[in-house]
């Protein structure tokens, strides 16, 4: 019987519902590793524009600070025609021609240098540029739109059809107090937004470095993904065949243990027949001998009424001895019937469960009847304190096949199968809606350890000597599970045993005989 054995064990399809969710888990824990580096890569390289601007702020501030730097006009420094200053194109004495670059000048020639030799671009813009090349694109104009409503920094990805994908960072240009030397004139004031410088690098890079990291990830993940999955496909497998093993072992028990309870049961039975065969024999064989008397006196009538004078006194001694035989054959007839009755009775309430209303003290004395071929013999006596009208409404087999067991249990245990004298009390009485039977026997008692296991399955102080050890198990099991009541038993050596059973029934109401 495979059903005691959980469905989730037994039908592997409900294991494909375990690898999902590991499945969902391992997923989800991949994803957010990547994402993790992903974070990671962001962070990188926003802390690397977040340093370049820096960088480059403190290298306007220094250029601010010196009121600009000349530098010989060349291809790649020429004169700044935004650059309103008085000075701003000189000669020195070796007669190079010197411009002087301003820091907005400088940023956007270190933005063309950087450019050229990493990818990276500086960009200074404003949304009221003096240089057209210096105006903001879309990105950079709602920074600067941020700007002027008290944001420090911005920072973003764009997707640039030459470069790809572009991480771009901004933060704001503010006026400090170097920047007044040239633009107090302006109406500059320390702390004012004056545009701002962006920075775009191409996210390739990044994310090429962070690939490693990303195919460990993946890697760790696919192998604790199999790993675990080929360990717990083991361990349940392992698990299953476990528990259809340990399913087919209790059904082999359940087996063994019903066919003994069967072969228990057959022979209680057939005790009760012997019982009865040899008590049904004794008032056949009177019967049979009455009637076989009374044939012969049939018989001495008949030659009597041959006879030419037949005296009447002779007559009457004949038909009387008649009368006789035939009262003595009835009464053992009788007393056969009772006997075929009572047997009737007790096989039918032991074969089946069928539920009547019964006298407890006539059920008791089938019981002893029906063992009476065994105790006969036995130096035992059995005293029964039983209210002579209680009947209650049970399942009468179940109360005799009780009283059976325990009444061959006290043979065969406390009395070593009639070996000692003794006695055994059966008292019954009511408590409420409870049937009480205090059932004691005088034997040689148990230990505390026998005691302590008597009435689990299979055990018994006999084994070699054909003990099942079901007796009293059997007697658990009909008190417990049948009869929703409660045994307990009693002893200590060589002062007997005593079992007190308790349980619910309904108390048959009397009959009002008119």
């Amino acid at each position: 019987m495979q059903g005691r054995v959980p469905v989730f064990i037994k039908d592997r399809r409900y294991w494909l519902i375990l690898a999902l969710l590991w499945t969902a888990v391992v997923g989800w824990s991949l994803q957010s590793h990547l994402a993790d580096i992903r974070r990671h890569s962001e962070d990188v390289v926003t802390e690397g524009a977040r340093n370049m601007f820096r960088m480059v702020l403190l290298t306007r501030l220094w250029n601010s600070q010196h009121g600009g730097v000349y530098v010989v006009v060349n291809d790649k420094s020429q004169p700044n025609p935004y650059l309103k200053h008085p000075r701003r194109d000189i000669t020195d004495h070796h007669g190079r021609t010197l411009t002087l670059i301003n820091p907005a000048y400088m940023t956007r020639l270190i933005g063309e240098l950087a450019q050229q030799d990493k990818g990276v671009v500086f960009h200074i813009t404003s949304l009221n540029p003096v240089n057209p090349v210096n105006a903001p694109d879309n990105w950079e104009r709602k920074a600067l739109e941020s700007f002027e409503n008290g944001v420090k920094e911005t920072s973003g990805f764009e997707t640039l059809s030459d470069d790809g994908l572009v991480h771009r960072y901004m933060a704001p240009l503010l006026v400090v107090e170097a920047c007044l030397q040239c633009h107090a004139a302006q109406g500059y004031k320390i702390g004012d937004v004056r545009g701002g410088i962006s920075v775009s690098q191409r996210y390739a890079q990044f994310l090429d470095a962070a690939r490693p990291s990303e195919m460990l990830g993946k890697l760790m993940h696919g192998v604790i993904y199999v790993l675990m999955i080929v360990i717990c496909w083991w361990l349940l497998e392992q698990l299953r065949q476990r528990w259809l093993e340990l399913s087919n072992k209790i059904d082999e028990v359940e087996r063994a243990k019903n066919e003994l309870l069967q072969s228990e049961k057959m022979a209680s039975l057939g005790r009760m027949v012997a019982g009865f065969a040899h008590e049904i024999n004794t008032p056949i064989g009177v019967a049979v001998g009455a009637i076989t008397h009374s044939e012969e006196t049939l018989n001495g009538i008949d030659r009597l009424l041959d006879s030419e004078e037949v005296s009447e006194d002779a007559l009457r001694a004949e038909l009387a001895t008649l009368r006789q035989g035939d009262a003595l054959a009835v009464s053992n007839l009788r007393r056969a019937a009772s006997l075929v009755q009572s047997f009737k009775r007790t096989s039918i309430d032991q074969s089946s469960e069928h539920r009547r209303i019964f006298v407890v003290r006539e059920l008791i004395d089938d019981v002893l009847f029906s063992l009476h071929n065994q105790l006969k013999r036995l130096p035992l006596t059995v005293a029964v304190d039983c209210p002579e009208d209680l009947k209650i409404d049970g399942l009468p087999g179940l109360l005799e096949q009780l009283l059976t067991n325990l009444i061959m249990n006290s043979v065969v245990h406390a009395f070593h199968h009639g070996e000692m004298a003794g006695e055994i009390r059966i008292k019954v009485a009511l408590a409420g809606q409870r049937l009480v039977l205090d059932y004691a026997d005088t034997g040689v008692g148990m230990e505390a350890e026998v005691l302590a296991k008597i009435f689990e399955p299979f055990f018994t102080t006999r084994r070699g000597e054909g003990g099942s050890g079901l007796g009293m198990y059997i007697c658990y099991s009909i008190v417990t599970a049948r009869l929703g009541g409660t045994i307990r038993c009693e002893s200590q050596i060589g002062k007997g045993a005593r079992f007190l059973i308790e349980y619910p029934l309904q108390v048959a109401e009397p009959k009002n005989e008119s």
